[in-house]
């Protein structure tokens, strides 16, 4: 027997990349107000723009932008092609809406990605993006700067999952 919880939640991790997104502005629409008004929210959402502020320092720091842009640029693309932007799910897309970011995924023919001119259009990365550093992250960096890297995702992570937890028990109700 299928419940509905489960029948949710395949719809918001599983399906195409324009699904996902459909998903998730649905989600938006219908429950955006109130849970920008939950307290519980609001903190994890604030809580998030600083952790994601230290992590971007760090990457900035490591100069990751460019370094992931021109390897995206290549052919065949690298962690950031338009294969990635399936790893990405509605409750992670609904997280970005709630921070006010404004997705528009490029349209590469038959696929999207989240990559564009500027680099990731992502406040809040998918977990894959959180937990993988490409070989050419690692022979560029330090020991130093892959411990800050790796611990200041992890901090940023595990708030992203709590509020994923919260958000997925609110839009249930």
């Amino acid at each position: 027997m299928t419940t509905q919880a489960g029948l949710d939640l395949a719809t918001y991790y599983s399906g195409s990349v324009r699904e996902k997104l459909c998903t998730a502005r649905r989600l938006y629409q219908q429950h955006g107000p109130r849970l920008l008004r939950n307290q519980d929210v609001a903190r994890s959402l604030q809580v998030l723009r600083h952790k994601e502020a230290a992590l971007d320092q760090q990457m900035q720091a490591m100069h990751m932008g460019d370094r992931c842009r021109a390897c995206a640029a290549r052919i065949g693309g690298g962690c950031c092609s338009s294969y990635m932007a399936g790893n990405t799910d509605a409750v992670v897309l609904l997280i970005n809406l709630l921070l006010g970011v404004a997705i528009e995924p490029i349209d590469n023919g038959d696929e999207y990605c989240y990559l564009g001119p500027g680099g990731c259009m992502f406040t809040i990365k998918p977990i894959f993006c959180l937990n993988y550093n490409c070989s050419h992250i690692h022979q560029a960096a330090t020991k130093e700067e892959m411990e800050a890297l790796d611990m200041r995702a992890g901090a940023l992570l595990s708030e992203q999952v709590e509020l994923e937890k919260l958000l997925l028990q609110l839009v249930g109700k």
